[in-house]
């Protein structure tokens, strides 16, 4: 009769939790592998003692090099393939390399003097110095240095395609000899942060005169400030620079002196809340006087002005928005008229202000206004302010005044000392 022992598969191998007895057999049956119990070891960490292929040693090998450690070196385990590859990484130091023929390194640290029999053909990361230490391409700060001489010409490889600096980064000087620059037989000299020219020197064909007489002479050109700021743009004739008007004792500031062409147009974008205010007013006294913003309406001309008349608009402030992307979707939102109210004479200028707002529809329509009888008028429901009896009566009343009761729904006045509901 035949003898069979313990037997399992290879899962049930690897998950069995009790070590199998000393010289106990294990037959695995799907590896067809013989394991022999030592009494103490779990079976997975036992090696077969039949049916241990090449396979087998395979697995094992590569998985001991794929775990490490290794310096310079990895290993990847292909267990389809039944293949190990290495890759190396030769980061260790060399003090003397020596190289000839073809060779190929990777990233490679040389302590010392590399060798080279025939050319150097390579894509080169660092710095160059010269046979003295001076160094010619810093490759730490990503520059060439050119601080001494200069062997040879420098000239581009096309006619006037490259420029010497750049608007954002100039070259500070340009020395021929000491502080002078030599311009053909001309030579200018600097004296401290200014410059001299030649005697005899021209401004556009124009003589520049000496001591104390002026230059007198058109200028045609874009103007820069110290920063190399744009002041006045001669391509796009335009004033860009700020007008600091501090130091000018000026008595009026005319913006647009031909009145005939329109107003005074300032734009500006941004953020209003921040740096971008289109109007900021300040003024400094030290009394009681309020700044004032002074609007003056006459129906004649400045030379010959002439009286207004009666319903004359005397200054109107439009307030407008984009309704969509384009110019053409403006539409008024809110305007406040002051015009004349009444009979003017000398001194006499009767008046009325009013505040006009548009509806859902876009269509303007009177909103409130205070007439020079000191009538106001509403254009729709006047609505007072809604107060509890317990926020009434923490009021400071003051008599005629009117609120909405929201605990007795009622309309009451102030009068005589004491809140009165009025229907």
């Amino acid at each position: 009769m035949p003898l069979q022992i313990r037997r399992g598969t290879e899962a049930e191998r690897q998950l069995l939790a009790s070590p199998p007895q000393q010289g106990e057999l294990v037959y695995i049956t799907d590896s067809e592998q013989l394991y022999v119990g030592d009494g103490t070891s779990l079976l997975r960490d036992i090696t077969p003692i039949t049916g241990y292929t090449d396979e087998n040693a395979l697995d094992y090998i590569g998985s001991v090099l794929d775990a490490g450690p290794h310096t310079g070196i990895s290993f990847a385990h292909d267990d389809g393939a039944n293949t190990i590859s290495a890759s190396i990484n030769p980061t260790q130091n060399l003090t003397t390399l020596t190289v000839s023929g073809n060779t190929s390194l990777g990233t490679t640290t040389i302590d010392g003097n590399l060798a080279v029999s025939g050319k150097l053909i390579a894509d080169f990361n660092g710095t160059i110095s010269g046979d003295d230490s001076t160094i010619l391409v810093d490759g730490v700060e990503n520059k060439i240095n050119l601080d001494g001489t200069v062997k040879g010409d420098i000239i581009p490889d096309l006619n006037e395609a490259y420029d010497i600096g750049s608007n954002s980064f100039k070259f500070r000087d340009l020395y021929l000899s000491g502080s002078s620059l030599h311009l053909g037989a001309a030579e200018v000299t600097a004296t401290g942060t200014t410059i001299n020219l030649p005697v005899g020197s021209t401004v556009g064909g124009v003589a520049i005169m000496g001591g104390t007489e002026s230059v007198l002479t058109d200028i045609q050109g874009s103007v820069f400030a110290d920063d190399s700021t744009i002041l006045v743009d001669a391509i796009a004739g335009q004033v860009t620079g700020n007008v600091n008007n501090d130091t000018v004792n000026t008595g009026s500031l005319i913006i647009n002196k031909d009145l005939s062409t329109g107003g005074l147009l300032l734009e500006t974008e941004g953020d209003g809340e921040d740096d971008y205010d289109l109007f900021t007013f300040k003024a400094y006294n030290d009394g009681a006087d309020a700044a004032a913003q002074v609007m003056v309406k006459t129906r004649g001309t400045k030379a010959s002005p002439a009286a207004i008349q009666n319903g004359d608009g005397i200054f109107r402030h439009v307030y407008s928005a984009f309704g969509d992307t384009t110019e053409a979707s403006l539409g008024l939102s809110v305007v406040l008229d002051a015009t004349a109210d009444g009979a003017i004479a000398s001194g006499q200028i009767p008046g009325k202000y009013e505040i006009i707002t548009a509806n859902a529809s876009g269509v303007l329509a009177l909103a409130v206004a205070f007439n020079s009888k000191q009538e106001t008028v509403f254009g729709g429901p006047a609505q007072l302010k809604s107060y509890t009896t317990a926020e009434r009566n923490a009021l400071t009343g003051v008599n005629g005044q009117m609120i909405y009761n929201t605990d007795t729904s009622k309309i009451e006045a102030y009068a005589g000392g004491i809140w009165v509901a009025l229907h």
